[in-house]
């Protein structure tokens, strides 16, 4: 593009010379004068063109990057909310779990203290019973006693004959032992 002017620039020049060469000094100047103003003027509606451009690239890059800000504050707090949202899910979770272990352990408490209260139950009773039947032997021992003292001193007697009459069987052979040992 440059060249195109460029070349544009050459023949108008060109063109501008050889109508010079025709004039004199004075319209000379003021043809140059022209040329000049001209091409300034070109240069300005070249310039602003240019700076039109930038302004607009500018301004586009500038609504591009607010584009792109905008669509990064959207992802961030998506993210942040789905975050606090996983984070009150765990939270929830975390607060189920210990409700259910809690729970669990009064349940493990009540069935441990009913074992326990069984078995004192259980102990309670068994002494009752050991009681009972302590009183209950010890009334039919005193009711029964004088029939067993006599039934009792019987069969001592029974034994101490008995072991005495095994005792002289075997007495008159051992005596010559005894007296030995003596």
């Amino acid at each position: 593009m440059k060249k195109k002017r460029k070349k544009k620039i050459k023949r108008k020049t060109k063109k501008i010379n050889k109508k010079s060469r025709k004039f004199s000094k004075g319209k000379k100047l003021k043809i140059r004068g022209k040329i000049k103003k001209r091409k300034s003027k070109k240069k300005l509606i070249q310039l602003e063109k240019t700076s039109r451009l930038e302004e607009k690239k500018i301004k586009k890059e500038k609504q591009e990057r607010e584009r792109q800000d905008r669509i990064y504050k959207k992802r961030v707090e998506k993210a942040k909310q789905e975050r606090l949202a996983q984070l009150e899910k765990a939270r929830k979770l975390e607060e189920k779990r210990q409700q259910e272990e809690k729970q669990e352990r009064e349940r493990l408490d009540r069935i441990y203290k009913e074992r326990i209260a069984k078995q004192e139950e259980q102990k309670l009773k068994e002494q009752e019973e050991q009681r009972l039947k302590e009183k209950e032997e010890r009334k039919l021992m005193e009711e029964s006693s004088p029939n067993q003292r006599v039934e009792e001193e019987r069969r001592l007697k029974e034994q101490e004959e008995q072991k005495l009459k095994e005792h002289e069987k075997l007495g008159t052979p051992s005596q010559p032992e005894e007296e030995k040992k003596e």
